[in-house]
């Protein structure tokens, strides 16, 4: 299947599905796809998602401009290579696990899903540090993480509550898609300054981060985890170069 880079109707034909799919998350696909189909569908999930987020984003910024801390602070603290590896693997990967990963239910999904989560909890509620920091109770923090999938993900396993779990992924899909989407846009409120008039305008400052939402879990349920992953580090590949460069 060849790539067709500048042809505009692929790219339209690709925003209807994904319109039609926000509209009407499903949640079983019918639709069964080679792997060129998958990578192509991606680059041109990709390239709607970019367009989409950067329309948003412009538009925010017109009414309100809030300053990303998280972004200047881990400029400061790494080194390029390691902001590099950060930025385009670690990052993405963490994030894409624990948002996107149990949108289609396995039992290893939810439980690697929880362990991220506990690490995130554990690393900001517990210990009060940075996710990213390797200094502070580090092995501790991975360890926790660790024992959360050694217990979920047995327990998930048993046959009466994997089916009970499947069919609750089956009937509830919609919503188990949209609170994922809200709960990574909301999540990275924390990258600005926790004061009362961020908190209010949270769904604002957040808005571009809800729609790069939409588009990595429409992609991950209908090309695959890996292929969401992608698009999250081609997208950030982009706002690494212009933190280093430009800012």
């Amino acid at each position: 299947m060849k790539l067709k880079l500048i042809h505009p109707k692929t790219y339209y034909i690709e925003f209807k599905q994904l319109f039609r799919f926000v509209v009407n998350p499903i949640y079983n696909s019918t639709q069964v796809l080679t792997k060129p189909q998958k990578i192509a569908g991606t680059w041109t999930m990709f390239v709607v998602k970019f367009v989409l987020t950067v329309i948003v984003g412009a538009s925010i910024g017109v009414f309100y401009d809030a300053e990303n801390l998280t972004t200047s602070n881990m400029k400061a603290r790494f080194s390029p290579l390691v902001l590099l590896v950060l930025s385009l693997l670690i990052l993405p990967l963490l994030e894409e696990g624990a948002y996107r990963l149990s949108l289609k239910f396995k039992p290893i999904f939810p439980a690697i899903t929880l362990s991220i989560f506990t690490y995130y909890i554990f690393s900001k509620g517990v210990y009060h540090t940075k996710l990213s920091d390797v200094y502070s109770h580090f092995m501790e923090r991975c360890l926790i993480a660790l024992s959360v999938v050694l217990v979920f993900y047995p327990l998930f396993s048993i046959p009466k509550i994997k089916h009970v779990l499947e069919l609750f992924w089956t009937n509830h899909f919609r919503w188990i898609y949209y609170g994922s989407c809200l709960l990574f846009a909301w999540s990275h409120i924390t990258n600005y300054e926790l004061t009362i008039e961020h908190l209010l305008l949270m769904p604002l400052i957040t808005m571009d981060k809800l729609v790069s939402g939409l588009c990595y879990g429409y992609t991950r349920v209908h090309y695959g985890f890996y292929y969401s992953f992608a698009i999250h580090m081609l997208n950030n590949s982009i706002g690494f170069i212009v933190a280093l460069f430009l800012v």
